[in-house]
């Protein structure tokens, strides 16, 4: 570590950060949107009625247009839901459950204590920089000045959500007046001191959870080289963090070798992939993190690619690296969830799902199981597991 600032928090390689938390009272105070209120016995009512009137609508557009197949599939669905087996809850999700309450209730007392979680980016794990350091120690020293930014791009960011008629019914967005009525409502979950940096100070991201904000997320810039806040979402992040160190600024694309092979292998280009093999490109050398392409040709269902793919030595039993899955396991996954396959557990409501679908899909349903079926007898020829 470069600085005592950090010397507690702990390097997660899971998110490429060093983890702690920091005595930021005035953020802490905000750390936490409160517990949802339970719904009065009206609203219970009113919900349930709504809920029902919605079905109704839904199977009444599926019976036009798909007769007697969308009866069908809801009475299934019925079916399946008063099934005691079929619905009794996973033994994995007690235990998983029970972790995040733990986690939760540590988090809340660490919160009660004036205590703010903060994030170190440090995506090669060499430890924070000297810019990291100093945008913490800006942030210490000035903590009511940025909570009050940031605070003020949260008021605004809800506005914009409001005054959005589609998504204040979508979202059930209630009205504030203030910025003190959204109290409870939202919470600045964390702060990560980003790499990028300008003026020798790194800019400061914090994460806000908050009952209007839509999938892309909510997140708050703070600049501390202009004292400036802005608010964005996730696909908008990277546009506000600038950095005036060549090393941090996306560096131009340069392929590797590897790249250039399954490029070539692809694209059907023989010439050039021999000419690559030759110079010694290995077609399984993947790049940290990086997807096996036999993987990305079964997820777009390209039997032709995985065909090329393993003529020049793809190896099949390469794991993709979120689920470690092969490409054999990920074929036999989506076979089975088309309904091409027997599931696992006896799930009448998903049964009469893919009927629906095959009805709807016609030739291009029995287009992907074609596909699919090449795909796992080209995989399994080449010892695929």
């Amino acid at each position: 570590m470069s600085d005592a600032a950090f010397a507690q928090h702990k390097y997660q390689a899971a998110v490429a950060a060093w983890v702690g938390f920091a005595p930021l009272a005035g953020f802490a105070a905000v750390g936490a949107p409160a517990a949802p209120a339970p719904p009065t016995a009206d609203e219970a009512r009113q919900m349930v009625a709504d809920m029902n009137q919605a079905l109704d609508n839904l199977r009444g557009l599926m019976r036009e247009k798909h007769g007697a197949v969308a009866d069908d599939v809801f009475d299934a669905a019925d079916d399946a839901g008063d099934d005691p087996a079929f619905a009794a809850p996973d033994p994995r999700d007690a235990a998983r459950n029970k972790k995040r309450a733990v986690r939760a209730k540590r988090k809340a007392a660490r919160l009660a204590r004036g205590e703010f979680p903060v994030r170190v980016a440090d995506p090669d794990g060499t430890g924070p920089r000297p810019e990291q350091d100093a945008a913490f120690r800006h942030l210490m020293e000035n903590e009511a000045t940025i909570r009050a930014a940031v605070l003020a791009e949260v008021w605004t960011a809800f506005g914009e959500a409001y005054d959005q008629e589609d998504w204040r019914q979508i979202a059930d967005i209630r009205p504030a007046a203030t910025p003190e009525a959204l109290h409870g409502r939202f919470g600045v979950s964390r702060v990560e001191i980003a790499r990028e940096h300008r003026g020798g100070l790194a800019h400061l991201i914090f994460t806000v959870e908050s009952d209007w904000q839509d999938e892309h997320g909510l997140f708050v810039v703070y600049s501390p080289d202009t004292r400036a806040a802005a608010r964005t979402d996730f696909d908008g992040l990277l546009d506000l963090l600038p950095s005036d160190d060549p090393a941090d600024r996306e560096a131009d694309y340069v392929p590797t070798p590897h790249d250039e092979l399954v490029e070539a292998v692809l694209n059907g280009n023989e010439a050039r992939a021999r000419d690559l093999l030759a110079a010694g490109a290995d077609i399984n050398a993947l790049a940290p993190g990086a997807y096996p392409p036999l993987c990305v040709a079964v997820d777009r269902m390209e039997a032709e690619e995985v065909r090329r793919l393993l003529t020049y030595g793809a190896d099949p039993n390469l794991p993709d690296p979120d689920e470690r899955r092969t490409a054999l396991k990920l074929a036999k996954r989506m076979y089975k969830e088309l309904g091409f396959g027997p599931a696992k557990a006896n799930d009448p409501s998903h049964a009469a799902m893919t009927t629906l679908a095959r009805e709807a899909s016609g030739k291009q349903y029995d287009e992907m199981k074609t596909r699919l079926d090449e795909i796992i007898g080209l995989l399994k020829a080449a010892g695929g597991k």
